[in-house]
């Protein structure tokens, strides 16, 4: 009996740090979901009311719009939180570490732009929205349509909404100024339009059509390399100044220039996509 002892008491001493990692990944989601319930709670009961009422003025697929607009305002809510609250030198002198807390934020913030993009997955590929309308169908009041190239739409679904969500989190993440975090969601949606427009500049070269077979996956691919590198400048960033929300930063006026440059390229882009895109979703 007496050589058992050490071992017990071995033991207990090596799960106590297990336990508190338990307490702290616990606490940490915890805290992320109580801080930024509203927001999802809100574009769920959105989704839900438009999922039943939107066939009745628009076509179906604009209810996909819900996943990209949460994911524009996620990706800064998530990843600069503490810099918009002015509370990180706080959150950094906490037991948790900066990798449990970067991880923690995505879980829960990533984890709510996949529930968002499979609930629009689960409305296309199960004709969510035309059963759902079944009596304005049989009312006369909307008309059935059919998505020649579903692939191209499911793939977008899944990835356009997760590259901005990943480019204005990690951006936000690193970011030592309220003004940075506050415009993450624009340069995020830039960077993920870019590299859409060039993946489908691509693929009409080299298929001569769209098919989503390089944007899609270049989208995820460059996506999960931003969140990797995200954390990395977040294990190392240095703690901001505490900068009021509205306070112009240093040369301000070259901010500007920057800002409608990108402006005018995401205009751009947009015009492009509104022009082309739904003609290539319902070709044959």
């Amino acid at each position: 009996m007496p050589a058992v002892e050490p071992f017990v008491v071995r033991t207990a001493g090596m799960s106590r740090p297990s336990v508190t990692r338990v307490r702290v990944w616990q606490g940490l989601l915890w805290c992320e979901w109580f801080a930024h319930s509203k927001l999802l709670l809100v574009f769920l009961a959105g989704w839900l009311v438009t999922v039943w009422t939107l066939p009745l003025f628009a076509q179906p697929e604009w209810g996909l719009v819900f996943a990209i607009v949460y994911a524009f305002l996620a990706g800064p809510a998530y990843g600069g939180g503490d810099i918009i609250e002015g509370t990180e030198e706080f959150s950094f002198a906490l037991p948790a570490t900066r990798t449990e807390r970067y991880l923690a934020r995505l879980a829960i913030g990533g984890g709510s732009v996949l529930l968002f993009s499979v609930l629009d997955l689960l409305a296309l590929g199960l004709d969510l929205s035309q059963a759902l309308a079944r009596l304005y169908l049989d009312t006369g009041l909307i008309r059935p349509r059919q998505v020649a190239q579903p692939g191209l739409l499911y793939g977008l679904v899944l990835a356009f909404p997760f590259a901005v969500f990943a480019f204005s989190f990690a951006g936000a993440a690193v970011a030592r100024a309220r003004p940075l975090v506050f415009t993450a969601w624009f340069w995020a949606g830039l960077v993920a339009l870019s590299i859409m427009r060039v993946g489908f500049q691509y693929e009409e070269m080299r298929w001569t059509r769209i098919n989503g077979v390089v944007a899609c996956p270049a989208l995820v691919m460059l996506g999960g390399v931003a969140l990797v590198g995200g954390l990395f400048g977040f294990r190392r960033k240095e703690i901001g100044p505490a900068v009021a929300p509205l306070q112009l930063p240093g040369r301000w006026w070259a901010w500007a220039l920057v800002f409608l440059l990108g402006l005018g390229l995401a205009l751009l882009l947009l015009y492009w996509l509104a022009r082309d895109l739904p003609a290539v979703l319902a070709a044959a």
